[in-house]
Order: structure tokens, then C-alpha cells, then sequence
């Protein structure tokens, strides 16, 4: 019996991809969108706001009375945002982290109670190698993937009893439409930060641009659908976006802070 998927935001970029592949293995994928009436095809999208626990049930119900059961939910629905901490839109902040963090934790409670019943399920969160390490004017989103990290470990521990894996993945700079959709912060012409966060909104704009291609993860996935004993994160990236990982994990702390200032020229 072909396994019944759930991917948040898989109108375009990663989820779209992902999607796609996975339709194409022979998998039963749903995909969720907050436009009405969104058809792409491949695989079946329904109408859902992760924002909205009654969108999110709504949905899940729809899948059950479909499918009857549900074995994978891939939660990659995301927001990015761009703002030095001291000028940072509070609302802007809240946004992200509905999305980004309570978004998952809706998700995974209307889930979560028909994996149980099953006996058997899978839990994907799309985390990001940002996770990782407060890199400048990316605070909030930074600390809105590490909170789903924590999350994470948090389910692998309270699921184990019922048969249910829960896993992360870590992307890096990965061309999708990301740039386009990220909430910036509106600098003023004289403002102290203006010079560095414009440089460092490019050095964004350029990693999501020249980042690799988001047809790797559709086979990843696949992979991790099918493997005995999943791990708990997948980090995928170019070469110096994980080894940069390692470095802060090694290095002196006044010497990787100089080393990303330096990158970043603040």
C-alpha cells in the first residue's frame, strides 16, 4: 500500500519539489497552499494556513476521509525574515515564529494521534543549517529554526513507545523563492546599521541564488521514508555551510565571531 504524505507549503520552491518527486515514486502526496483551489498536477493540494488550527484540522480530516490513514507529514512551510534585533518589527517577528515554530506544532498535534492509532509514522521537520548559529540581522529566523530542533528531539523522545519517528532536515542556501517572500526590515538612509545590513541582504539574497538545487531533496526524502531507524537530522548543504558548522563547534568563540564578521565586513 503506497504510503499517504503530508507537505506543508508545497505550492513552490523545496515543498513544491518535493512533492513532485515523491508523487512520481508512487506515493499518495498531499500538499498544502494558503490559495484556494491551487491545482499543480502531480499531486493533490488542498487549501490550509498552518496559522490556522481550524485550516489544519480541516485538512487532515479531509486526508483521512480520503485515505484513511496518514504516515508521513513533512513540515515545510516556512517564513524568512531579515532585521537587526534592535530594529526588529515585533509583529514581523510573531508572524515568523507562528509559521515557523507554532505552525509545526499545529501540524504535528492534529497529526499526531492518527500516527499513534497506526502504531507507525513519520514526522519531517525542514529545519535549516541557520539553526545552528545566530548569524547577524537573521536572529529571529535563526532562533525560530533552532526552536524547531529542539522540538524535534523533544518528539524523537515522546514517540519512541508508539512506533512514531520524528527526524530534522537542515538546509542550506537552496534556490527557492525565499528571497522573495522574507520579511525585511525598512532601514533609514542614516541609520548605524544601514551599510552592514544592506551588505548582508545581499550576501543572503546571493546564498538562497547560488545555492543548490532543491531536486536533491525529493530522493533524500525518499530515502529517509524508507529507512528502519531514522536519524535525527539530515544537513544539507554546500561544502563550507557545514564545515562552518563544525568550526563553531571547535573554534574559540571570539575567533568564530571574528571570522563571521569579517565575512559579513561589520
Amino acid at each position: 500500500m503506497a504510503k499517504v504524505i503530508l507537505i506543508t507549503g508545497a505550492s513552490t520552491g523545496l515543498g513544491y519539489s518535493i512533492a513532485g518527486y515523491l508523487a512520481q515514486r508512487g506515493y499518495v502526496v498531499y500538499g498544502t497552499s494558503r490559495q484556494a483551489g491551487l491545482s499543480l498536477g502531480s499531486f493533490r493540494m488542498l487549501s490550509m494556513d498552518v496559522g490556522d488550527p481550524q485550516s489544519v484540522q480541516q485538512a487532515v480530516d479531509q486526508i483521512m476521509q480520503q485515505e484513511g490513514r496518514l504516515d508521513v507529514l513533512v513540515n515545510n512551510a516556512g517564513l524568512g525574515i531579515a532585521a537587526p534585533v534592535e530594529l526588529m518589527s515585533l509583529s514581523d517577528v510573531q508572524r515568523v515564529f507562528d509559521t515557523n515554530v507554532l505552525g509545526v506544532i499545529r501540524m504535528v498535534q492534529a497529526a499526531l494521534p492518527i500516527m499513534r492509532r497506526q502504531q507507525s509514522g513519520l514526522i519531517i521537520n525542514i529545519s535549516s543549517i541557520a539553526a545552528e548559529a545566530g548569524l547577524p540581522y537573521r536572529g529571529a529566523y535563526s532562533a525560530s529554526k533552532a526552536a524547531v530542533e529542539r522540538l524535534t528531539e523533544a518528539l524523537r523522545l515522546e514517540l519512541a513507545p508508539f512506533g512514531v519517528q520524528a527526524c530534522s532536515i537542515q538546509p542550506g542556501g537552496t534556490k527557492t523563492d525565499i528571497n522573495k517572500n522574507r520579511l525585511r526590515a525598512s532601514i533609514e538612509a542614516d541609520n548605524i546599521y544601514k551599510a552592514t545590513f544592506d551588505r548582508t541582504y545581499e550576501l543572503i539574497d546571493q546564498s538562497v541564488s547560488e545555492g543548490i538545487e532543491s531536486a536533491v531533496f525529493g530522493p533524500l526524502l525518499d530515502s529517509i521514508i524508507n529507512s528502519p531507524k531514522v536519524k535525527r537530522l539530515y544537513r544539507v548543504g554546500k561544502p563550507l555551510e557545514k564545515f562552518s558548522v563544525l568550526l563553531k563547534r571547535v573554534l574559540p568563540t571570539t575567533l568564530y565571531e571574528r571570522m563571521i564578521r569579517n565575512h559579513y565586513e561589520m
